[in-house]
Formats: C-alpha cells, sequence, structure tokens
C-alpha cells in the first residue's frame, strides 16, 4: 500500500509492534525457547470459575511475570480482512523488553517498509522515498498497515496499573479455560481507552480475551488469543485477532512463528541509523 505514497502526505488507515503490542511485557525476567505446544481459545461460558482470590494488581504482574523476557526475535503474518478483501502481510520482528522493538515487513508489496519503536516513540521508514517519518498526533488513531490495531495501541506499553484502576469483576470459564475477570477505569487523561475488560486465564495468567470500551461502556474494539504456547515454563499467545467493533465487519488476525528469546542484538539495533541502512 506504501507504493507512491510521499510521507509528507501519509495518510495511513498492530505484539510489537504488531503482535509486540500483545507480547512484551515488564523484562525483568527471562525466558527460555521450549517445544510449543497450540491450544484453542473460544467463548466464554458463563458461571463462576474455582481460582485463588487474588487482588487486580497480583493478577496484573503475574500477567508481567509470564511475558517477560530480555529480548525476542520472531516472524509474523498479518491478515487483515476488510469487507470482501483480505490482505496478508509477513514481517520480521526484534524487540528488547516492551520499550524497543523493530518491525520490517518483507511481503512483496511492502517489502522493507520498517518501524523503530523506543519508549513512546514511533518511526515509520518508507523505501521508494529513503524518508522516515516520526507518527504522532492524529496519526496515531490510524490503524497500523491498514490493520484493526493502531499506532497508538501498539505504543501502549504493559503496565497497566500507571494508566487504570482495576477491580476483580469475578471469574468465568473460557472455552474450558478457568478465568479472572478483571475491569479497568482509566486514571490518566493520556490512558487510550476509559475503560478495559479482560479475561485472564487462572492458571496460565495470559489474557485471553480483552474488550476496550468508551466512558459509556460501548465496545470499541475486541481481541481474542486463538492459540497459546508454552516456552519454558512461561505462556505466550501465537496468534490472535482484534477486531475494531466500529467497523463494519473485518478484523485483523496475527501469527507468530520461529519465535527466539534472549538473543544476541547489535548495540544499534534499535536505532535512527539502521532503521534507514
Amino acid at each position: 500500500m506504501f507504493r507512491g505514497l510521499k510521507p509528507k502526505n501519509l495518510t495511513i488507515s498492530l505484539f510489537f509492534l504488531v503482535l509486540v503490542l500483545f507480547f512484551t511485557a515488564s523484562p525483568v525476567l527471562k525466558a527460555q525457547t521450549a517445544q510449543g505446544q497450540a491450544a484453542q481459545a473460544g467463548q466464554t461460558q458463563t458461571g463462576q470459575a474455582a481460582l485463588p482470590a487474588l487482588s487486580g494488581a497480583e493478577i496484573l504482574k503475574k500477567i508481567d511475570a509470564n511475558a517477560s523476557f530480555g529480548t525476542l526475535s520472531y516472524r509474523g503474518i498479518m491478515e487483515i480482512q476488510q469487507q470482501k478483501k483480505t490482505m496478508v502481510k509477513e514481517f520480521t520482528a526484534l524487540a528488547e523488553g516492551d520499550t524497543k522493538a523493530f518491525v520490517e515487513f518483507i511481503n512483496p508489496e511492502d517489502r522493507g517498509t520498517r518501524y523503530l519503536k523506543i519508549d513512546k516513540d514511533l518511526w515509520m521508514y518508507f523505501p521508494e522515498e529513503q524518508e522516515t517519518i516520526k507518527i504522532s498526533g492524529h496519526l496515531l488513531k490510524e490503524g497500523m498497515m491498514g490493520s484493526d490495531v493502531s499506532y497508538e495501541d501498539a505504543l501502549e506499553s504493559g503496565n497497566l496499573l500507571t494508566k487504570y484502576s482495576v477491580t476483580v469483576a469475578g471469574t468465568e470459564t473460557l472455552d474450558g479455560r478457568p478465568c479472572y475477570v478483571l475491569e479497568l477505569s482509566a486514571t490518566a487523561k493520556n490512558a487510550p481507552y476509559d475503560k478495559q475488560k479482560l479475561w485472564v486465564d487462572g492458571e496460565r495468567f495470559i489474557v485471553l480475551k480483552s474488550q476496550m470500551l468508551s466512558k459509556s461502556g460501548k465496545l470499541i474494539k475486541e481481541s481474542k488469543s486463538l492459540k497459546v504456547a508454552q516456552y519454558g515454563k512461561r505462556w505466550f499467545a501465537t496468534e490472535l485477532r482484534m477486531e475494531d467493533k466500529l467497523k463494519n465487519g473485518g478484523g485483523t488476525t496475527f501469527k507468530m512463528m520461529d519465535l527466539q528469546f534472549d538473543i544476541s542484538l547489535p548495540q544499534d539495533q534499535f536505532s535512527l541509523r539502521r532503521l534507514s541502512r
């Protein structure tokens, strides 16, 4: 979609970014690569699930501890459904904790298009024009590469406690998995959503489903973990789907492959120089 697009007229429609959004967390702990074991996620079942009593803050900290890593590399596929059309984009991604990410698209239409995230800053490189643009302002609300994940979503790091108050609303069963149900209300002006609702696997401490809502409770976006895999002692979502509920149909599915943890990376990997090399 970038052929002939001039950066100065940028009007672009996702764990990192892309999937890094769902995948990164506090880089305090480390994970080790192991054989992945996939599991499917489905519909929510009402009723109480038997789980230990934990506070909302304790649950969020366990999510971060489960998903923590030093560095990460993976190959990803993004399937974007827009009404009757489906676009497939392939990329490689590198990340360091939840503060740095480098994504390069390798499918023919977007080959060489790159993204660099450092903390709360995001840049995009256009290979044809050989120009780098910092994405800011109203462009942060746009969908990344035409997907259902906004640039603002991609910049959102793992620590929800700094922007939201959290309440444990109860427990439910999601496709046979006992889950804590968390309700989050924004306490910071720069929180991307007024409210969020999370279904957290009570044994593996991964988010199986999340909803982003307006102040009035209107559903804006919904994401679901379609597959999860175990790497060492930790569990990660390796296939997810995000849907913008304000659009008519469609959605974006993300798939992660060839995950490697705690790899060595060049010192300048997350730099503007490497972005525009």
